[in-house]
């Protein structure tokens, strides 16, 4: 195992050591206890990662997603270990608190096992709620569908653009080491000219549907955009567009009925009572007609 005291002069290193250890200790096969960092006698293991990081997330993370992580316990035990030192762990306040925090996690596992959080959809009940509902997916404004490639310099994003006029696709140039990008956008989704914010708003709604623009710098990069399809305010956005969000409406609107029906049976078979009366007197407040 690796330990190295964490000063700040020498979290670049642990930083850059943390993530080759990380990296090496994801994809062995005998899953050793790997130590990612150490405060003091605080470590931060894989186990502890993968404890802390929702699996869709950690498995798509890249090094420097990591490494912000590794930063922010970091950060958070630096900050634990001092406010302990003065005797905070035995503030009232922090008790209070953690009884508070206890009981809403107890009713978020209790609600996931008794609510079954995931039901299914059926893709006809997608359809049936989609074509019921069609004004709800109006666009409020012009969107593009685009494909975006960010080069590091102009010579680079030019030597991509001989590329794609020759017949390669985004795709294939995206993933060449070659043409030095810095960022991709290839989702098959579309954006209005706000959500690309003002200098590549306007690069993308300038580019003509069906072409390839020429290099367009945008801040300190160098962009390659082609439009496959534009959409003009007021028109309806498809159901393959939206199936994930009718999806969670619906999952939504399932929950709420099952939450209702769960504190109904509990109603059912538990005595409660309310006096609001007792409250406000205890308050001094007033009851108002």
């Amino acid at each position: 195992m690796i330990f190295q005291k964490l000063t700040r002069g020498r979290l670049v290193s642990l930083f850059a050591l943390a993530a080759l250890i990380l990296l090496g200790a994801c994809s062995s096969q005998s899953e050793p206890v790997v130590v990612i960092a150490q405060v003091s006698d605080a470590t931060l293991t894989i186990e502890d990662l993968r404890n802390q990081v929702p699996d869709q997330v950690l498995n798509g993370a890249g090094q420097q997603e990591l490494l912000e992580y590794v930063n922010q316990w970091m950060r958070s035990e630096l900050l634990y270990q001092a406010a302990q030192d003065m005797g905070y762990g035995s503030d009232s306040r922090v008790e209070r608190r953690a009884k508070q925090t206890r009981r809403d996690i107890i009713i978020d596992v209790f609600l996931e096992d008794e609510l079954d959080m995931r039901p299914y959809i059926s893709d006809r009940e997608i359809s049936s709620y989609y074509q019921n509902n069609q004004t709800s997916f109006t666009r409020a404004e012009a969107e593009i569908l685009a494909e975006i490639l960010w080069f590091e310099d102009a010579p680079h994003a030019a030597m991509a653009r001989g590329a794609l006029n020759d017949g390669r696709t985004f795709s294939e140039v995206a993933v060449d080491s070659a043409f030095g990008i810095v960022a991709t956008n290839l989702e098959s989704r579309y954006f209005s000219r706000i959500e690309l914010g003002d200098g590549l708003g306007d690069a993308v709604f300038g580019v003509r549907e069906g072409t390839l623009s020429r290099p367009v710098q945008v801040d300190d990069s160098y962009v390659l955009i082609q439009v496959v399809d534009r959409q003009e305010a007021g028109s309806v956005r498809s159901m393959a567009e939206v199936s994930d969000e009718i999806v969670m409406r619906l999952t939504s609107d399932l929950w709420d009925m099952k939450l209702d029906e769960l504190l109904s049976r509990l109603l059912d078979h538990t005595d409660v009572s309310i006096n609001i009366e007792a409250g406000l007197d205890a308050l001094g407040g007033e009851i108002l007609p």
